[in-house]
């Protein structure tokens, strides 16, 4: 059930290409936190704790941490993209924040331990992958992390989840960094590679996150290789819990079933990506 909290924060550290990471906490010392998933979110605002009606609408996050009961804090990840992530680049610590979390479904795939993540981002869809990888070396799996971005600066967007031990194998659109072309043509040629060795393609599971084409793409090579693939969809949000419906997406479970739209904020943001219609 989300809880509609009032947070503190307690800092907000620039990590450069216009990339912050914000944590906070319970603005009273008795507030328990509620618990989530990697893949859930949060919806959040600046406005009406400051005092304000300036943004109006609160603005969706992927919860970064994970739980952690000594700690009591919340993590976001994000970058400056538009009005209301450049508000909340000045927000500064003691600053009040509204906080509506969690939201959605999460990702369920650290329960299965035959299986292996393969974890593929864009840009800022790192943030709802950066705490699945976590949570999954904490179960004892091994993630690879493939990401995806434009040039080498913006590199900042995975430097977190690096930092923290995982994989990242990168991707550039220019070739200033790793790979040149799409993350999707990363994902195409790991695969490639992994079904010529011994074990071939078993127990990989791919999970994305990031901009729609992006993902539409990542779909279409984990089905072209047979891999299950889920992505988290990224969509604007005016409520968070389905009641404006302004967020919902094509699914379908099979070819010949009929189109049903789902909720990307209730029903998502995770999907099969094979139910998507992309």
């Amino acid at each position: 059930m989300p809880s509609d909290l009032s947070l503190r924060i307690v800092s907000q550290a620039d990590l450069g290409a216009a990339h912050f990471l914000l944590t906070m906490r319970p603005e009273s010392a008795g507030t328990r936190l509620p618990s989530w998933e990697p893949g859930q979110f949060a919806m959040i605002t600046l406005g009406p704790a400051a005092g304000t009606n300036d943004p109006l609408l609160r603005r969706p996050f992927s919860i970064f941490n994970q739980p952690d009961a000594r700690e009591g804090s919340v993590q976001i990840f994000y970058k400056v993209l538009g009005h209301g992530t450049a508000l909340l680049s000045r927000a500064r610590a003691g600053d009040a924040i509204r906080c509506l979390m969690p939201l959605g479904n999460g990702f369920a795939t650290t329960s299965q331990p035959h299986e292996r993540l393969l974890l593929v981002a864009g840009g800022i869809g790192s943030a709802s992958l950066h705490p699945l990888a976590i949570a999954d070396r904490q179960c004892g799996g091994q993630p690879v992390f493939l990401y995806g971005c434009r040039t080498a600066s913006e590199l900042a967007g995975v430097r977190p989840t690096r930092d923290a031990g995982v994989e990242v194998l990168v991707s550039t659109d220019d070739g200033s960094s790793g790979q040149k072309g799409y993350v999707s043509d990363l994902l195409d040629a790991f695969l490639r590679r992994e079904a010529s060795g011994p074990s071939g393609l078993s127990g990989w599971v791919v999970c994305a996150c990031g901009p729609m084409p992006m993902m539409k793409a990542t779909a279409a090579v984990a089905a072209q290789h047979g891999v299950p693939c889920h992505v988290s969809l990224e969509s604007p949000m005016a409520c968070g819990f389905g009641v404006c419906v302004g967020c919902v997406v094509g699914t379908r479970t099979g070819r010949e079933e009929p189109l049903h739209y789902r909720r990307i904020c209730v029903e998502g943001p995770v999907f099969d990506a094979a139910q998507v219609v992309w």
